[in-house]
């Protein structure tokens, strides 16, 4: 898969899409060797290397929330192999816990593929009670 720098706003939106259907098969294949950072201290707080890993985030997240975890791209930036998203993150816990955080994923984008998604969270006391 070759994408050059203008696909690659099309590419991250189209993660985010897949994200959304449950399509994990793209998942798989876009982040198979991708290097994920949840830059917050909380359960999920970390690197996660390639889809085994990354699936895992995704699939306690969606676990953790029973399906109502949902990620908005509300702004998609690109310059070049660097895609930058402005996301709204909703989603509740059974025990009425709700999720509402805006949030920065930056892209690094090679031949492609991501290899490289930092998750800035924008409440970072709020996530991590979140999660907790």
């Amino acid at each position: 898969m070759s994408t050059t720098s203008t696909d690659n706003p099309t590419l991250v939106r189209d993660g985010y899409a897949a994200f959304a259907s449950g399509d994990m098969q793209l998942l798989g294949r876009l982040f198979a060797d991708t290097a994920w950072n949840h830059r917050n201290p909380d359960r999920f707080g970390g690197v996660k290397r390639g889809f085994d890993e990354i699936g895992a985030f995704f699939g306690e997240s969606a676990q953790l929330t029973e399906g109502t975890l949902k990620v908005d791209p509300k702004e998609v930036l690109a310059a070049g192999d660097t895609v930058a998203v402005i996301a709204h993150m909703s989603g509740s816990r059974p025990d009425g816990r709700r999720l509402d955080d805006m949030q920065v994923h930056v892209f690094t984008i090679r031949d492609g593929r991501p290899v490289t998604v930092d998750q800035y969270v924008g409440d970072p006391e709020h996530v991590a009670a979140f999660w907790a």
